[in-house]
């Protein structure tokens, strides 16, 4: 069994670290049989020393993935065409091809790499700690053996949810993919104020991630829904409340959905 991940990024790296990490590649894969393609030639010298895997800048000559072998695509939705062709000629029918790659469907990869056994994926940043907050969509294309195949390599990245029609692997793209730059958006802004007002910044940045901490810990722990915290922190004509209030004036919400709707058709944009 060969698992190959071709587009070597943060979102790459990120799944490789966990896909060697997890029970998964104890229990199915050796580091052996973990193929990278990547293409710059300064770069795979560290990533091998990183993870102790194979290295390469092409698929060597004669290698062709079959059944039971899987392969991981990671690049730029840009660069999906040019990468398709370079690899189509080492991918059989019969290989597992898993795309994580926001806005190319399904279909578009199918006729790029003549395999019927496309399947989409969405983790985010959170997979180099196994924290990825993933989507998945496994078509009917896959066996019941390629889809606990599949199920368990997206699962090594951290919590999955699997979504019953491909379209919704955009809105886990708009909400979760770029979840994190949301929220680091936001972020900065309570760390601006933060240094502006006197505390120093390294100190800002650390009380920032501490409070963004413990709201994650509190919300798992007591299973309540955001805004029941939201409003628990929120007492009456208190400097939550004046923050709030600023927030509603100035229709914050409504722009920051519109935010993530601007997200969900830049994805569908691209999938036509």
């Amino acid at each position: 069994m060969t698992v190959a991940l071709v587009g070597i990024g943060n979102l790459g790296s990120a799944l490789i670290r966990s896909l060697l990490a997890s029970s998964y590649s104890m229990e199915s894969v050796s580091l052996e049989s973990v193929l990278l393609i990547e293409r710059d030639n300064d770069k795979r010298a560290e990533l091998s020393r990183q993870h102790g895997c194979r290295v390469e800048g092409h698929f060597p000559d004669g290698m062709v993935l079959g059944a039971g072998d899987v392969l991981i695509l990671t690049v730029k939705p840009q660069d999906a065409e040019t990468a398709c062709i370079q690899v189509k000629s080492a991918i059989s029918q019969q290989a597992v091809v898993i795309s994580c790659m926001a806005g190319v469907s399904c279909a578009s990869l199918s006729r790029l790499l003549d395999n019927e056994k496309i399947v989409r994926a969405m983790p985010n940043l959170g997979a180099a700690f196994r924290e990825s907050a993933s989507a998945v969509f496994i078509p009917d294309t896959l066996t019941a053996e390629e889809f606990r195949h599949v199920s368990a390599i997206i699962n090594a990245c951290g919590k999955v949810w699997h979504v019953a029609h491909e379209d919704l692997i955009d809105v886990a793209t708009a909400v979760a993919g770029s979840g994190p730059a949301y929220m680091c958006w936001l972020a900065e802004q309570l760390e601006m104020v933060a240094i502006e007002s006197g505390i120093p910044a390294g100190d800002a940045h650390a009380l920032v991630l501490q409070t963004f901490k413990g709201a994650v810990s509190y919300l798992e722990g007591t299973a309540e829904t955001f805004s029941e915290l939201r409003r628990r922190v929120t007492s009456p004509n208190g400097t939550t409340a004046a923050a709030l209030s600023v927030l509603e004036e100035r229709a914050a919400a409504g722009h920051i959905r519109d935010a993530v709707r601007a997200a969900l058709s830049r994805a569908r944009e691209l999938n036509s």
